[in-house]
């Protein structure tokens, strides 16, 4: 059996098998919310999913944290300037969604 031709096969069915697993939006939208939550010291109802971070307190030293957890959660690569670019709960998991 040649292993060059059952290779990509094997990649894509593992591909296939996180795909099938990686989470909505709405499910980093939760995570996101819980994460922020805890780390600020708010009730959840008190994380607007539209306001800026750094309007949240929401610091650079934070957005690294936070990525790197996300990293975790998601297992795969999350770059810190992701938040920047997409700067709300909302807009972020949006991103990490699609």
């Amino acid at each position: 059996m040649n292993t060059q031709t059952t290779l990509p096969g094997a990649q894509q069915a593992a591909a296939g098998a996180r795909a099938a697993t990686r989470p909505d939006a709405a499910a980093i939208e939760a995570w996101l919310v819980d994460y922020l939550a805890d780390r600020l010291g708010r009730d959840r109802s008190e994380i607007r999913r539209t306001e800026r971070f750094e309007r949240m307190g929401v610091d650079s030293l934070a957005v690294v944290s936070m990525t790197g957890e996300l990293e975790e959660w998601l297992g795969r690569k999350v770059e810190p300037t992701l938040a920047y670019d997409h700067p709300t709960v909302q807009d972020l998991a949006a991103a990490l969604a699609g």
